[in-house]
């Protein structure tokens, strides 16, 4: 009870001080860290999506350039030359591999860039054969040593040598590849001495040169043998033999261009036997 002149003060008393609970301090919460956790693990996974991403992108530009560099279109590089007084003209096929057809071409195949008459025939007796030791896809169509040049195409190997009794002659029946015999001008780069039997003529070579790469070689003009051999040597020519060269002995080559250029008498009527190397 407060009188009239009386007051009553509220608050603490400094003498009895109220006693308080001391605050607890906030503990953080669980479900911050989980989401801290979440949030961190996406940022991972974009980094390395991002990555694989950019990754497979240069992995698939460096599969598109290597497809184009494997299937460009085949065609013949076409020069000119001027040897030891011989004119030359040199095909070198692109992007081709070659092989051997037997059967007269009525018509060129388009399939086919550069080819030429290879191995000579004769007629024996009442029919034509192939001179010379001849396989087609493992087919023996002819078996002599008349000639010690030789092609052997296995594969993606092409032999030219000189030896009489190579086993690449086996090999090719073996590999089902093609083997054909001519006339050896060069081995490792020097000429071979040919009897001078052989009248001045037309000439056509298949070569290997200095660089690995084939080449099928013309004269426009009557050479020797001999002569042709040592040009070919003086060109860069590491290897080669004869393939059939006379006026009427078909060749023909395909520039990058798409122009056609065809030497011989393509109307000439040859025996089935004749055959061919080409490149497609």
């Amino acid at each position: 009870m407060i009188n009239d002149n009386e007051i009553r003060i509220v608050g603490k008393n400094p003498n009895n001080p109220i006693h308080e609970e001391p605050q607890q301090p906030k503990r953080p919460s669980w479900k911050r860290g989980v989401v801290a956790i979440i949030i961190l693990a996406l940022i991972a996974c974009c980094v390395f999506l991002y990555r694989a991403c950019a990754d497979e992108k240069t992995e698939e530009k460096n599969v598109t350039t290597d497809t184009t560099s494997v299937t460009a279109l085949p065609y013949v590089e076409i020069s000119d030359t001027i040897i030891n007084n011989i004119s030359l003209r040199r095909f070198i096929p692109m992007n081709a591999k070659p092989k051997v057809k037997v059967g007269l071409f009525k018509q060129i195949p388009q399939e086919y860039v550069l080819g030429a008459m290879a191995a000579d025939f004769g007629k024996y007796g009442d029919e034509y054969q192939v001179v010379g030791s001849f396989v087609q896809q493992g087919n023996m169509l002819s078996h002599s040593k008349s000639k010690y040049g030789f092609c052997a195409i296995l594969k993606d190997t092409v032999v030219i040598g000189n030896d009489l009794a190579t086993p690449y002659f086996e090999q090719a029946i073996e590999e089902k590849g093609d083997f054909f015999r001519q006339y050896a001008l060069v081995e490792k780069g020097d000429a071979i001495d040919n009897p001078p039997t052989h009248k001045d003529a037309l000439r056509r070579a298949l070569c290997r040169m200095n660089d690995g790469r084939l080449c099928i070689i013309d004269t426009d003009m009557e050479v020797s043998l001999n002569d042709f051999a040592k040009a070919l040597c003086s060109y860069g020519i590491r290897d080669a033999i004869t393939l059939m060269g006379t006026g009427a002995a078909v060749r023909w080559a395909v520039d990058k261009a798409g122009r056609r250029y065809i030497a011989g008498a393509d109307e000439y009527e040859f025996p089935e036997v004749v055959n061919y190397i080409v490149w497609e």
